[in-house]
């Protein structure tokens, strides 16, 4: 298999693939990829495709969700060797963001949602911090996005080097980062996420064509759980956002912490407990 074969053929194949691709998905309601139904196996016979020129063309033309099978058994190695490494390219790529290499939102979810079973459960706490860049569109306006990507680039590496390896950090949003604290409450988190801040304001980026230099500051907004209650993830999220915006609003590079989750219902729960003792003993 050589360049002159898959010119000579790839259009042929292609087309069949797709027309094949878009038959089974518009008639019988199969999707290919990610939603592939169980049981069923398509097979078209390639006379002369190496793996190497299958790559070519599934990157081409983003057929990666196809597998190859050689018929020569020498050749079974190298094939089940490329899709394990395309299968771990895809996990990598649906749970990770591509500019900073930070997990995404995906992920982020995934792991708070566990967190608070897992808080709930052993009655520990845990904290999330969103951390948003300040003024973050000026840097764009004024010395264009290459550099703004390169700010939240560097940005990225300091949270993620300066965190504790068992917390996850996450690129939620454009200039938007999370931090879900494992076991930390409020005061522990606060510490943490302090550091944090000190060492952004003392990352600095140089100008475009320029000797000068300039500096960034976060805001940070701060929820802590400690289990003691029945709690949704978004109104954990919405929490932290109520402190982040609070932050924005009350000057910018610092941290606001919203009010413990679970302190409202424990006491009101504790001033339950109070007024039937009460009655028990006073009648009252």
């Amino acid at each position: 298999m050589n360049a002159e074969y898959i010119a000579e053929n790839e259009a042929e194949l292609l087309e069949e693939l797709l027309s094949v691709k878009e038959r089974f998905c518009n008639e019988t309601n199969i999707c290919f990829g990610k939603n592939c139904m169980d049981g069923l196996a398509l097979l078209r016979l390639c006379p002369g495709m190496t793996l190497n020129a299958w790559k070519i063309l599934a990157e081409t033309h983003d057929l990666n969700d196809w597998m190859t099978i050689p018929l020569e058994e020498e050749n079974s190695i190298a094939h089940l060797k490329h899709v394990q490494s395309v299968l771990q390219a895809l996990s990598y790529k649906t749970e990770h963001d591509p500019l900073t290499g930070l997990s995404n939102r995906r992920a982020f979810e995934k792991t708070l949602d566990q967190e608070i079973e897992r808080s709930s459960r052993d009655k520990t706490p845990v904290s999330l911090a969103i951390l948003d860049l300040d003024n973050f569109k000026a840097v764009n306006d004024t010395y264009g996005h290459l550099k703004g990507d390169e700010v939240l680039i560097d940005l990225a590496d300091m949270i993620s080097s300066n965190s504790r390896r068992y917390d996850l950090v996450a690129r939620i949003g454009g200039e938007e980062f999370a931090l879900i604290l494992s076991g930390a409450g409020q005061h522990k988190a606060e510490q943490l996420v302090e550091r944090l801040l000190e060492k952004a304001r003392k990352l600095t980026f140089k100008k475009p064509n320029s000797t000068e230099t300039f500096s960034v500051t976060c805001s940070v907004g701060l929820a802590t759980y400690k289990g003691l209650m029945n709690l949704k993830m978004h109104e954990f999220i919405e929490k932290a956002d109520k402190a982040l915006y609070e932050a924005k609003n009350t000057g910018k590079d610092r941290i606001c912490t919203a009010d413990i989750l679970d302190f409202e219902s424990v006491t009101r729960e504790t001033l339950v407990h109070a007024d039937e003792k009460k009655f028990l003993f006073t009648g009252k």
